[in-house]
C-alpha cells in the first residue's frame, strides 16, 4: 500500500510538472510573439497590469483549492466519496461568489488602480477591464481542480492548463494583432495591443472551464462510495475556510510584494535620475525577458507541491508517520535535483538563452536582461524549496507556518528593494536581490519547519551537496561547449548560434544525468518510484 501511495504521488507530480513545463514553454513563446506584435512598450502595460490580476486570483486559486484537495483526500482515503462530492459542490458555490466579487472589483476599479496605484496612465485601464472577467472563470476552474487533485487525478488539471495556454496563445495574439494594427500610428496602439493580449487570457479561461467540466463529467462515475457517508449534514465551508484563509493569506504575500514591485520599481528608478522611458525598459526587461524564463524550471517543482498536499494528507489521515517522512524527504530531494542544475544552467548561459528565445530583443534591453539573469537564476533554488516544503507543511496540517514565513520573506523583499534600487551602481539589480532574499528566507524557514513537524532526518549530502557539485560540473560543461561552438565559423550566424546554444543545453543535460547516477543521488528504491526510473536504475547498475 505504501509503495502504491508513494508511486501515485510521484506520478501525479510528474504529470503536473510535465504539463506545467509545456504550459510555461507555450507561455514563453506567447511572450516572444507578443513582443513582436506590441513591442517592448506594449509589454510594459501587460507586465504592469498582470500582478494585480495575480493578486486577486490568489483569493480563489490558492487556499481554497488546497483545502478542497485536502478534504477530498481525507474522505476518499476511507472510501467516503459521497462526502468528497459534497465538499466539491459547496466549494463550487463559494468560488462562484468569490470570482464574481474579484472580477467586479478589477473591472470597475480599473481606472483608479491603473492610474493612481500603478501610475501607468490611461492605457492601463483598458488592459484591466479586458482581463477582469477571467477572475470569475478561473475561480470555477479551481473548484474542479481541487476536487480531482484530492483524488490524485492530475490529468484533468494538466489538460485544462494546457488548454488555457493554447487558447491564450491563439486568441491573445490574434486580438492583439488586430487592435494594434487598427490603432497603428496613434499613442493608443501599444495600450490597445496589450489589452488584446489580456482579453485573450479571458477567452482562454472560458474555454478551459468547458474542458474541465467535460473531464469532470467523464470521471464522475468512477468513484462509487465504499462506505455510507457518516455525516451527510456536516458543515463544509467553515472547516474549508479554516484551512484556506491562512494559506490564502500566505500565498497573497508574494503577489502583493510583486504588486508593490510594479508600483515601486519604476518610481524608484526615476528617483535616481532614470528617464521614464529607460525606467520602463528596465522594468520590462526584468519581467518579460528574465522572470518569464526563471519561472520555467519553477513549474517542475509546482507539480511536486500540488501533488504532495493530498498525498501527505492521506498519509496523515491513516496516521502513517513513516509515510509522511518518506514523502517529505523524497519531494525535497527531487526539488533540489531539479532546482540546482536549472539555476546554474540559466546563469552560465544567460545571454545565449535570452537570444535563443527572444531574437528581437533590442541591444539595450539585452544588456540589462543578461546582467539580471546572471544573478536571478539562483532564485530558482529557493523557489523550489518554498514550493515543495510549503506543500508538505500544508499536507501535514501546518498551513499557518508557510504564511508567516512568506510574510517574513515579503517584508524582507520590500526592504531590500528600498535599500538597493536607489543605489545608482545597483539600480534594477536591487529587484533581483530582493527576490533572492524573499525566497531564501522563506525557503530555509519552511524546510527547517518541515523537518521538525515530520521528525524526518535529512541527508544533506544526497539532498543538497551532491546536486550542487553535479550542477557546478554541468555548468562548466555547458559554458565550455557554448564557448567552443561559438568560436567555430559555422556557428557564427543567427540561426546557427541558436543551434550552438541548444547543443550546449543538451550536453549539460547529459552530463548532469550521468553525474546524478554516478553520485547515487537517488536510491534504487527511489528511482523505481520516478516515471522511467526503472530504466535509470538498470542503467546505473551497469
Amino acid at each position: 500500500m505504501e509503495s502504491t501511495k508513494k508511486t501515485s504521488f510521484v506520478k501525479g507530480a510528474a504529470i503536473l510538472a510535465a504539463a506545467g513545463l509545456i504550459c510555461k514553454l507555450i507561455g514563453v513563446f506567447f511572450r516572444i510573439f507578443a513582443v513582436r506584435i506590441v513591442g517592448e512598450e506594449g509589454m510594459f502595460y501587460y507586465e504592469l497590469v498582470y500582478p494585480t490580476y495575480s493578486w486577486l486570483l490568489i483569493i480563489s486559486s490558492s487556499g481554497i483549492p488546497t483545502a478542497i484537495s485536502r478534504m477530498v483526500a481525507e474522505r476518499a482515503a476511507i472510501g467516503n466519496h459521497d462526502g468528497a462530492r459534497r465538499v466539491f459542490r459547496r466549494s463550487l458555490l463559494l468560488l462562484l461568489l468569490i470570482g464574481a466579487i474579484t472580477s467586479a472589483l478589477m473591472f470597475f476599479g480599473a481606472e483608479w488602480i491603473g492610474s493612481t496605484v500603478l501610475g501607468g496612465g490611461e492605457g492601463t485601464k483598458y488592459s484591466m477591464m479586458a482581463l477582469a472577467p477571467a477572475l470569475l472563470f478561473v475561480s470555477l476552474i479551481c473548484a474542479y481542480r481541487g476536487y480531482l487533485q484530492g483524488l490524485q487525478r492530475m490529468t484533468g488539471t494538466s489538460i485544462s492548463q494546457f488548454a488555457e495556454q493554447v487558447f491564450k496563445f491563439i486568441f491573445g495574439l490574434l486580438i492583439a494583432r488586430i487592435l494594434f494594427h487598427k490603432y497603428a500610428g496613434t499613442e493608443f496602439a501599444y495600450a490597445a495591443g496589450a489589452a488584446g493580449l489580456l482579453f485573450g487570457v479571458t477567452i482562454s479561461e472560458i474555454l478551459a472551464l468547458g474542458v474541465m467540466m467535460i473531464f469532470y463529467r467523464h470521471t464522475r462515475g468512477q468513484y462509487p462510495a465504499l462506505i455510507q457517508d457518516p455525516n451527510p449534514h456536516e458543515r463544509v465551508i467553515t472547516p474549508m475556510l479554516a484551512i484556506a484563509i491562512p494559506i490564502t493569506l500566505g500565498a497573497s504575500i508574494l503577489p502583493i510584494a510583486n504588486l508593490l514591485d510594479s508600483a515601486m520599481i519604476k518610481r524608484l528608478l526615476e528617483s535616481i535620475g532614470f528617464s521614464e522611458e529607460y525606467a520602463r525598459l528596465n522594468y520590462t526587461s526584468l519581467c518579460t525577458y528574465v522572470r518569464s524564463i526563471i519561472n520555467l524550471p519553477a513549474t517542475l517543482t509546482v507539480g511536486i507541491a500540488m501533488s504532495i498536499v493530498p498525498a501527505i494528507s492521506a498519509a496523515r489521515a491513516r496516521d502513517d508517520r513513516e509515510g509522511m517522512q518518506k514523502l517529505s524527504l523524497l519531494s525535497l530531494k527531487i526539488s533540489m535535483a531539479i532546482g540546482l542544475p536549472c539555476a546554474v544552467g540559466l546563469s552560465v548561459l544567460a545571454g545565449p538563452i535570452i537570444k535563443l528565445l527572444y531574437s528581437r530583443v533590442t541591444p539595450e534591453a539585452f544588456t540589462i536582461a543578461v546582467r539580471l539573469m546572471n544573478v536571478a537564476a539562483y532564485t530558482v533554488v529557493f523557489i523550489s524549496l518554498v514550493q515543495t516544503a510549503t506543500g508538505a507543511l500544508q499536507g501535514a496540517g501546518k498551513h499557518r507556518l508557510p504564511m508567516w514565513f512568506l510574510l517574513i520573506g515579503g517584508v524582507t523583499k520590500v526592504a531590500v528593494n528600498f535599500i538597493f534600487i536607489p543605489m545608482k551602481e545597483i539600480n534594477i539589480l536591487g529587484a533581483v536581490f530582493s527576490n533572492l532574499a524573499c525566497f531564501g528566507v522563506a525557503g530555509i524557514l519552511d524546510t527547517v519547519a518541515l523537518l521538525k513537524v515530520t521528525k524526518a532526518k535529512l541527508n544533506v549530502l544526497d539532498t543538497f551537496l551532491k546536486p550542487a557539485i553535479a550542477s557546478a560540473l554541468m555548468g562548466a560543461a555547458a559554458w565550455g561547449v557554448q564557448k567552443l561552438l561559438s568560436g567555430i565559423g559555422i556557428f557564427q550566424g543567427n540561426w546557427m548560434s541558436r543551434l550552438a546554444t541548444i547543443l550546449a543545453i543538451i550536453a549539460a543535460f547529459a552530463v548532469y544525468m550521468f553525474l546524478m547516477l554516478l553520485f547515487g543521488m537517488f536510491t534504487k528504491e527511489e528511482l523505481t518510484y520516478i516515471p522511467g526510473g526503472r530504466k535509470l536504475a538498470r542503467f546505473a547498475r551497469r
